[in-house]
């Protein structure tokens, strides 16, 4: 006798989390690849009346600081318009954040190929010369950024969305200080012109951020548990304040100098 194979039949619950599993994901995509999107725009139409990467941190500062309150205000109200408002706000930040570094990647290169025309000089390769790593301002695009991305990859998961409430005041708290800290671009030294600076910075960098997430996480137990605020505050105060008084044999605190 023929024997007849019963086809396989997807349980319901099966269809119904694969699509949802993969469009967990969507922000993520849209907010890197919609970055990368409008760098090549801004390599194809030569910056001529482009939006300048300042503006995009700007515009990243904004959105960040707007997510952190719709998320803060789901913690107390809780609503589904206003965690998704805020997840989608997030990944506009981080697509703006992204945008900012990138196109300050782009700004750089024209910046020293200017230079090296006028002084009779063809262009030089800029793949790892010009990577936005010379100061603090790049260092707190990538910081921010990592933060950012990291927060919207742990946002699949809806009941991780509010740590958003925690990491993003701190993002954009970085971004803050960045303005204040100056965009302006510094000649880089001929020692650090070498492929190990943005691989070594990069890594650096994108890790503080992540670590940022994980701080937050951290918080979000400690607070589950039921620590008080404030003996929370009271001991991060006294371990900044033992950093401080260990710093070169207590020079800070007994004569109020730094001496290296």
């Amino acid at each position: 006798m023929q024997e007849i194979q019963k086809p396989i039949i997807l349980s319901d619950s099966f269809e119904e989390e694969m699509p949802t599993e993969w469009l967990s994901y969507l922000p993520v995509v849209l907010a890197v690849g919609g970055a990368f999107a409008l760098t090549l725009l801004r390599i194809q139409t030569g910056g001529e009346g482009f939006i300048a990467d300042g503006a995009l941190m700007m515009l990243a500062l904004a959105c960040y600081v707007t997510a952190a309150a719709f998320q803060l205000t789901n913690l107390y109200a809780p609503s589904r318009f206003v965690q998704q408002v805020g997840l989608w706000t997030t990944t506009l930040g981080v697509f703006f954040n992204l945008a900012s570094w990138l196109i300050r990647w782009v700004a750089a290169h024209d910046r020293e190929f200017t230079i090296l025309k006028a002084n009779g000089h063809g262009e030089m390769p800029w793949v790892w010369r010009y990577i936005p790593f010379a100061n603090l301002y790049d260092l707190s695009l990538a910081f921010a950024f990592g933060a950012g991305i990291t927060t919207l990859v742990i946002a699949h998961r809806k009941n991780y969305r509010f740590l958003a409430a925690f990491s993003l005041p701190i993002a954009a708290l970085i971004l803050l200080l960045a303005r204040f800290i100056g965009d302006e671009f510094i000649d880089l030294p001929p020692v650090l012109d070498s492929y190990w600076r943005p691989i070594h910075v990069g890594c650096a960098s994108l890790s503080y951020g992540i670590a940022l997430v994980c701080f937050a996480v951290a918080v979000a137990y400690l607070l589950k548990e039921g620590l008080k605020t404030e003996i929370m505050a009271m001991w991060t105060s006294v371990f900044a304040l033992l950093v401080f008084a260990t710093v070169s044999k207590f020079s800070v605190f007994s004569t109020g100098v730094y001496y290296a």
